[in-house]
């Protein structure tokens, strides 16, 4: 798994995922390039994450300032949607600080993978896990 900083900061998608760390990176370029595999930009209805930032002007969901109450798209899940925690990382901290943080928590054995380490937290948990806060 590549742990690049740079490739994996300029992989990040609209929504927020890191497009470098998908099962699909070594196929797809990521929702921002025309090589792009995603399975919701690819369905029928498309993206809804990708069209509203392009409607807005956005590089990507961490930018509006609607996000905290934002359910629409891969944001469905409300608070218990990893994937709008690491936009609201972003937005607050920065897409270099997120970065280094999944960076540092891959080194610990955590993934951001469907399925793994950050899934089934309400948002202020995955901030926890991502910022590396103890929670005791």
């Amino acid at each position: 798994m590549n742990t690049d900083h740079s490739e994996l900061a300029e992989s990040i998608a609209y929504c927020g995922l890191i497009c470098r760390l998908c099962f699909l990176a070594d196929k797809c370029d990521g929702c921002k390039t025309d090589k792009n595999l995603c399975e919701r930009n690819c369905s029928d209805e498309g993206c809804f994450n990708r069209s509203c930032c392009e409607s807005k002007g956005l590089k990507g969901c961490y930018e509006c300032a609607e996000i905290s109450a934002c359910i629409q798209g891969i944001f469905s899940l409300g608070d218990m949607s990893k994937i709008k925690a690491f936009s609201i990382c972003i937005r607050e901290d920065g897409i270099e600080s997120f970065v280094s943080y999944v960076i540092s928590n891959i080194k610990k054995g955590l993934s951001v993978e469907k399925g793994k380490d950050y899934d089934g937290k309400c948002i202020d948990e995955v901030l926890k896990v991502l910022r590396n806060v103890d929670e005791s």
